[in-house]
Formats: structure tokens, sequence, C-alpha cells
């Protein structure tokens, strides 16, 4: 196993590596840049001033110059001032709390519900539960975030106002999620905190949720249908083993395998429908920052986000492996 995991994580090091190039080169081809805003300020010494960002920015160097640099100040834990003038690394450490709870509760919540649906599914094929299970899947998988998070705010933020349309935390209290004095006016108020917190959770994390567990449920269905007629299980209830130890201790820990393997994509599908959610739902995290450093053309955040999200990719699929030879002992890693 350890022979394996230092296998993988070889291999995640020249993929990380090979991603550097690929998003610096696309970064760094598309129009505009990080000083290009100067040009539209009106100022009589705009020029000046662009050309003295250019420089100052080290833009008018060959482009294999700025990758190295780049990479060597990344390697040294230096990823550059974002377009505040800030460290990225600053930023992403007052947002990346805010991202983790997000992504974490829609995904703990999206697994709880979708697995027992599906499962339920296959034991109750073609009953009306399962056709009903089968049009929420084809509906939730079809529809786009965007359009689900501005119809959960339509609907329970405007016309009955239940929850807030947006941010992370009530603008009333005298602190800002994140920060420095957050935390210790958490510990101070853990009931307001954590159920303010929820509250303002709910719509974002539901938008997230929603897609997931249509396909997961979908995928659940499916591979659990595919192991209740296999031999073992004809094998356990001729034994006279009651049903629910036939269903629970046989047929889900094997039906579990593709759907760890799903899981293990889902993650950077949920990642990037972050980005979606956070923006509309004013969401202080990574996503809203991308948004913004996209909107700048911010090379240093959008290199440090896109890298990061890919590393988090690369995370949960070394766990889904890991995770295979805990739900079958037969897998073996040597």
């Amino acid at each position: 196993m350890t022979t394996y995991i230092a296998r993988r994580s070889l291999q995640a090091v020249f993929i990380m590596a090979a991603l550097t190039v690929v998003f610096f080169g696309i970064l760094h081809a598309q129009p505009g840049g990080p000083c290009e805003y100067l040009r539209a300020t009106g100022n009589p010494n705009a020029v000046r001033l662009y050309q003295e960002c250019i420089v100052a920015r080290g833009l008018d160097q060959p482009l294999p110059t700025q990758y190295w640099k780049w990479l060597t100040a990344v390697v040294h834990g230096d990823f550059g001032p974002d377009y505040t003038g800030h460290p990225v690394l600053d930023a992403l450490k007052l947002r990346l709390p805010a991202t983790l709870v997000l992504i974490g509760t829609s995904y703990l919540f999206q697994e709880l519900i979708a697995l027992p649906l599906g499962m339920l599914g296959a034991l109750k094929r073609y009953s009306l539960y399962d056709q009903l299970l089968t049009v929420f899947s084809y509906v939730g998988f079809a529809m786009p975030t965007f359009w689900l998070a501005l119809m959960l705010i339509l609907v329970f933020a405007i016309a009955l106002p239940w929850f807030p349309p947006g941010g992370i935390i009530n603008p009333g209290f005298t602190v800002s999620f994140g920060t420095v004095d957050y935390w210790p006016w958490l510990a101070s108020h853990p009931l307001t905190a954590i159920g303010d917190l929820l509250w303002h959770l709910t719509l974002p994390a539901l938008t997230l949720a929603i897609i997931g567990i249509a396909v997961d449920s979908r995928f659940m269905r499916a591979s659990m249908l595919d192991v209740i007629h296999q031999d073992f299980i004809r094998t356990a209830r001729a034994k006279g083993l009651a049903r629910y130890k036939v269903v629970l201790k046989h047929a889900l820990r094997n039906a579990l395998l593709p759907i760890i393997t799903n899981v293990g994509l889902f993650i950077g599908t949920i990642v990037g429908g972050a980005v979606i959610t956070e923006s509309i739902f004013g969401w202080p995290g990574m996503g809203q920052y991308f948004i913004t450093a996209l909107n700048n053309s911010d090379y240093n955040a959008l290199q440090t986000v896109l890298l990061l999200t890919a590393l988090t990719v690369l995370f949960g699929n070394l766990l889904a492996d890991l995770t295979y030879a805990w739900v079958d002992p037969r897998i073996r890693y040597d």
C-alpha cells in the first residue's frame, strides 16, 4: 500500500507540473491582461501607467522566462499578488474555509440521500417509486446549476422568504466570516454562529447537492441491480439470511465499488459547480474569488485556484482508489 501511494504521489507531481504549463499558456494566450484596466480609466497618464504595470509584473519578458520565474516562486510558496495587490495566498486563506464548508456540506448531504434512494429504487424495480426516482434523476441531471440556483432563490428567498438570497453571515453581526475576529466570536457564540451559517448555507448547498443526488442515485440503482442478481446473493438468501442482512451486508458493499469511482470523479464537478453557485449566492469563497479574478484577468489568482482545484481532483481519485481496498478485501495494491 505504501509503495502504491508513493507511486501515485509521484505521478501526481508530474501531472501537476504538466498542468502548470497548460494553465500558464492558456491564460497568457487570452487577450487583455492584469494591467489592461489602466487603459480604460481615462487617466491622461494611462499609457505610462500601463507600461509601468507591464514592467513591474514582468509581462514584457519572454513567455518561457515569465513561466520559469512564476514556477520558481510557486515552489517556494509565493503565488504572487492578486488584482488588489494583496498576496494570493492570504486571499485564499480567507476564502478557503467558506468553500470547504459549502462543498463538504453539500457533498455529505448528497451521498447520504443519493445512496439510499438508489438502493431503494433497485429493490423496488419498476414500481411507482422507481419511476418517480427515474424522472427525478433525468430532470435533476439536465438542470443547469445557475438555473437551479436562481429558481431556489426565487421560490425560497423571494416568494417564500424562508432563507436569505445570498451571503454567508448576517450583515448585522459585527464580524465577517473567515476573518481573525470571526473564530473567537464563533467560540463565544456557537449556537448563534452555527445556526446563522446553516441558514445561509441551505440554498447554495441544495443547489450543488440536488444535481449530485440525481446522478449518484441513478448510479447506485444500476449498481445495486447488477449485484442483487449475482449468485452469491442467491446463496445468501437460500441460507435463510434476513433480507436486511443480505442487502446491507452483502449486496450494498459490493454495489459501492462503481459508486466510489463516480464519487471520486464527481469531486471535480462539484468544485466547478461551486464557482457558479458562489457567484450567484454571493458566497465569499474561492469560486467567487475565481470569477472576480477572471473579470480582472488576474493571472496569479487564476493559476493558483486552477492548480488547487486540480490537486483536489487528484487527491479525490487517490482516495477513491484507496477506498476500494477497504470496501473489497480482494483488491490489493502491491
